[in-house]
C-alpha cells in the first residue's frame, strides 16, 4: 500500500510541475491535487480494511474447518477416553516393589462410604461384653424407671446411656455383673440382650466413640469431708476450740475406718495386679 501511494504521489508532482510549467492556475492545480490525494488516501484506507476482515474471516473458517473435520472429532474422543480410563483406574496395595505396582481397575458406583448409617459398624464385640441394651420399654421410661428393675447392682453399681426413646444402654463394672443382670431381668416392662444382638443405633453409638465404651463402670472411692476441713483450717490458721461431741467424734472415726479400708482394698488390688504379671 505504501508503495502504490509513493508512486502515485511521484507522478502527481510530476503532471504539477507540467501543468505549472505551461502556465496553467496553481490555485486551482494544488486544490485538485489536494482532493486527489484525500480520494486515494480514503479508498486505500478502506481496502486494507476489507483485506485485513477477509483475512481474519479466513483464519476463522480454517479453525472451524478443523473443529468439524473428522480427524478432531476422534482425537477429542480419544482424549475423553483415556481420562475416562486414568479415572477409573487405581493403584492396589500389592506391589511387587516400588516401581512397579498392579494397576486395578474398580467402579465408584460400588465404592461404599464409611459413615454409610446403612451398614453395620465394625466394632469389636469382645471389648464390650460388659454392656447390655435395654429396649422394649415405653418411651415415657425415665432413669428410675430402669434403674428399678436393676436392684441389686447398687454395690458394684452401673450408669445408663440412652441411644433413642426405646432403646439405652447399661454399662456394668465387669462382665460378670451384665452376665447377672441379664439373667434377673424379668422382661415384663423391659428386656435386655447382649450388645453382639443389639440394634444397629446401639452399635453405631458405639462405634462413633468405643474408647469411651471399653472401659467398665467404675464406683467412685469412698471419700470424707474430714480432709477436706482440715487443709482448709490449716490454710486459714483457724485452731478448734469447740470441745467435739461424741457424735462428732463417732463419726471421725467411722471416715478414719473407711479410708483406711479404702487403702487396703487399693493396695489389695495393686498388689494382685502385680503377682499377675509377675506370673506371666
Amino acid at each position: 500500500m505504501s508503495f502504490t501511494f509513493v508512486r502515485k504521489a511521484i507522478s502527481l508532482t510530476s503532471l504539477l510541475l507540467r501543468l505549472q510549467a505551461a502556465d496553467e492556475n496553481p490555485r486551482n492545480l494544488i486544490i485538485w491535487l489536494v482532493t486527489y490525494v484525500i480520494k486515494e488516501t480514503t479508498q486505500s484506507i478502506v481496502r486494507s480494511t476489507s483485506f485485513k476482515s477477509k483475512q481474519n474471516a479466513s483464519e476463522v473458517k480454517k479453525e472451524l474447518s478443523f473443529l468439524e473435520s473428522p480427524i478432531s472429532y476422534a482425537s477429542v474422543n480419544e482424549q475423553t477416553d483415556v481420562e475416562q480410563q486414568l479415572k477409573s483406574l487405581t493403584l492396589s496395595d500389592n506391589c511387587i516393589d516400588d516401581d512397579e505396582c498392579v494397576l486395578k481397575k474398580k467402579l465408584f458406583n460400588q465404592k461404599l462410604s464409611h459413615n454409610d448409617s446403612n451398614s453395620e459398624p465394625v466394632i469389636r464385640l469382645k471389648d464390650f461384653q460388659h454392656i447390655l441394651e435395654l429396649y422394649n420399654f415405653s418411651k415415657d421410661f425415665q432413669n428410675f424407671h430402669l434403674e428399678a428393675e436393676l436392684t441389686g447392682f447398687e454395690d458394684s453399681g452401673f450408669y445408663l446411656k440412652w441411644v433413642d426413646d426405646t432403646h439405652c444402654l447399661a454399662v456394668f463394672s465387669s462382665n460378670d455383673e451384665a452376665n447377672r443382670a441379664l439373667a434377673q431381668i424379668s422382661g415384663l416392662f423391659m428386656k435386655a440382650r447382649k450388645i453382639n444382638d443389639a440394634s444397629l443405633a446401639s452399635k453405631l453409638k458405639i462405634a462413633r466413640s468405643p474408647g469411651d465404651w471399653t472401659m467398665p463402670y467404675k464406683k467412685r472411692p469412698v471419700t470424707t469431708s474430714s480432709t477436706a476441713r482440715r487443709l482448709i483450717s490449716n490454710h486459714l490458721g483457724i485452731v478448734p476450740t469447740k470441745i467435739k461431741s461424741p457424735e462428732e467424734t463417732m463419726k471421725e472415726e467411722q471416715d478414719k475406718a473407711l479410708l483406711r479400708e479404702a487403702r487396703a482394698r487399693a493396695e489389695a488390688i495393686r498388689q494382685a495386679q502385680k503377682s499377675l504379671w509377675e506370673d506371666e
